[in-house]
């Protein structure tokens, strides 16, 4: 790993630079072939600023901070870039999958089902909400669906709206 360390406005110091090269390191072994690191340290009026760029193999990698002691700046950079390697190293696990599961068997030429319409996924956030509070929501936002979590059972719940304004309540039992 390659590492530069600027100095803005502060006078150089080799414990900083040490410390900057120590942290970083430790970083190595989420990453692979040639790595280049670039650490910017400054002092704008009493704001410690420490920016962090990696380029490893053209993946951009960054993170900046400022707090009022340059060890601290230090310190919360480097969590961001943990995190974002950490992230990324997930990403790469998740989208190569588990490849010790055969293949899928191709169905029969005789069963030949007509296509799936395309799915489109949308990601919600799930409120804990009693029902009239529900249906309140549903009302104010104008939408015809809501998935919550009621409050008194704890339970995953759909709420859906009729189109001739009456609702239905889904209460899935998982059991």
């Amino acid at each position: 790993m390659q590492i530069s360390v600027t100095f803005r406005q502060i006078e150089p110091s080799e414990a900083l630079k040490n410390y900057v090269t120590d942290r970083l390191s430790k970083f190595q072994r989420y990453l692979d072939g040639p790595v280049e690191a670039h650490v910017v340290l400054g002092l704008e009026k009493f704001r410690h600023l420490a920016d962090v760029t990696i380029d490893n193999n053209g993946r951009i990698i960054k993170g900046k901070e400022e707090n009022t002691d340059m060890y601290a700046a230090i310190d919360l950079v480097m969590d961001k870039i943990d995190m974002q390697l950490k992230k990324f190293r997930d990403k790469l696990r998740t989208a190569k999958g588990d490849r010790s599961r055969p293949a899928p068997v191709e169905p029969a030429e005789a069963d030949e089902t007509p296509p799936l319409p395309a799915v489109r996924r949308k990601r919600v956030e799930v409120p804990a909400l009693r029902l009239t509070d529900a249906v309140e929501l549903m009302q104010s936002s104008g939408d015809d669906l809501l998935v919550f979590t009621s409050v008194p059972s704890g339970t995953l719940n759909v709420l859906y709206r009729r189109q001739d304004g009456g609702y239905i309540l889904v209460e899935p039992d998982l059991g």
